[in-house]
C-alpha cells in the first residue's frame, strides 16, 4: 500500500531548545533541527519527512470498498 504525502510546512513552527530547534505541528512535536558545523541535521518523527525544504506528513490513502453490485435491493423491480 502506497502512502500519500501532504505538505504541512506552512503549519509547522519551531521553538529553540538549547542548541537545536524543536518542530511542532499544532501541539505535537514532530522533529528537531540540530545545528552543527557540518550543516543542519533534520530528525523527523515517524510519519513525517523533510524533503526539498518542505515538511510532509505521510498518510495512508483512504481505501473505498469495491462494490460487488451496482445497486442493492433490486428485488423491488425498478432497477
Amino acid at each position: 500500500m502506497n502512502q500519500d504525502r501532504r505538505d504541512v510546512t506552512s503549519r509547522v513552527f519551531g521553538k529553540m531548545k538549547g542548541g537545536s530547534m524543536s518542530l511542532y505541528l499544532d501541539k505535537d512535536e514532530i522533529g528537531q533541527i540540530r545545528f552543527t558545523n557540518q550543516g543542519n541535521m533534520y530528525e523527523m518523527a515517524e510519519g513525517f519527512e523533510f524533503d526539498a525544504d518542505k515538511i510532509y506528513k505521510r498518510e495512508k490513502p483512504v481505501e473505498l470498498p469495491n462494490p460487488t453490485k451496482y445497486v442493492d435491493e433490486c428485488d423491488k423491480g425498478w432497477c
